[in-house]
């Protein structure tokens, strides 16, 4: 979910083509240049060829499956399936999948076992005899009975979880022997333009649109933004914002309003209408209201409002020069 360009404030840069820039600031699919990005990257390529059994943590959103998949690309199983599967679904005693058909597909490759911090202790105490099994394969190199490498995910640090009494403390030093942690978007903002406008070409392969980036201001609206999603909150907002936009670069108006972070040229909350005199802040904040009620959905919020598309932004664009 992490592909990207250059995080400056109007269009890429024409001299940089979108694989060089994916080679500069990035690993695989993952993108970024920030300094957690970075560190994350170099511990990637130093440990890939080398792991069994590792740990990935990292908010919801973040792309803690992508980072697996970007492990498994470089490692040793990098030819063979990846797997990925919920693990407290591989190890619930009434599942419709039985082990042994997963370990068959994953035979060689990569299982990637997701929330193992959601595990109850009798799905912990099966994962423990899961991976001593393993340990026994890998001494028989019988990798055509089981996969090579097992990676984990959790949403929260394990090691947080060790002073409570839900969690296995000899799972736990198994999982965080090596561990990897994907930073929330908020904490590395420099990558948020990088990601954006790989999405963007992304979707415009997709929509069969002539996008090329976003235009002037538009990063402006989305730095300031916490995020709570992370990357995949951001995805979603380029992908509405590459639906919505009628040209080749993405404005700010093609944004859906991102309600906690609001963008900066947006004015007072709608009761400030009922006594400003000005006629285009005043339809700016019933348009707002509109917006609303639509979820963002500007299409829908012009059939509501009797208006053509092409109107509702020239509106919201007369209501925000009035508010500067």
């Amino acid at each position: 979910m992490l592909l990207a360009s250059s995080t400056e404030t109007s269009s890429p840069d024409p001299q940089l083509s979108s694989a060089d820039q994916r080679s500069e600031w990035g690993l695989g699919e993952m993108v970024g240049r920030s300094p957690q990005m970075v560190r994350l990257f170099a511990q990637m390529r130093a440990t890939a060829r080398h792991l069994r059994v590792a740990v990935i943590e990292g908010e919801a959103g973040t792309g803690k499956m992508l980072a697996a998949r970007t492990l498994h690309g470089l490692g040793a199983a990098a030819g063979a399936p990846f797997v990925p599967c919920l693990a407290a679904a591989l190890f619930d005693r009434n599942s419709a999948q039985p082990l042994p058909a997963v370990l068959h597909e994953a035979s060689e490759g990569t299982l990637f076992l997701g929330h193992v911090e959601q595990l109850s202790p009798e799905q912990q105490g099966k994962l423990v005899d899961f991976l001593q099994w393993l340990d026994h394969q890998h001494a028989r190199r019988a990798f055509s009975a089981a996969p090579r490498q097992v990676y984990c995910s959790s949403s929260v640090p394990l090691r947080r979880m060790a002073s409570t009494p839900g969690f296995r403390t000899d799972l736990l030093h198994r999982l965080t022997a090596i561990r990897f942690v994907v930073p929330p978007l908020r904490e590395r903002r420099e990558d948020i333009g990088l990601l954006a406008e790989s999405f963007v070409r992304r979707f415009s392969v997709l929509h069969n649109k002539p996008l090329r980036g976003l235009g002037p201001q538009t990063l402006q609206h989305l730095v300031p933004h916490s995020w709570p999603g992370n990357v995949r909150e951001l995805e979603s907002v380029m992908q509405s914002a590459s639906l919505e936009c009628e040209g080749q670069w993405i404005r700010p108006i093609d944004l859906p309003n991102l309600a906690l972070a609001p963008r900066p040229a947006l004015p007072p909350p709608p009761h400030a209408s009922d006594d400003d005199p000005n006629l285009d802040r005043a339809i700016l904040a019933h348009i707002q209201r509109v917006l609303a009620r639509a979820k963002g959905n500007k299409l829908r919020a012009a059939r509501m409002l009797g208006i053509s598309r092409s109107t509702l932004y020239r509106l919201l664009e007369n209501g925000e020069e009035a508010g500067r």
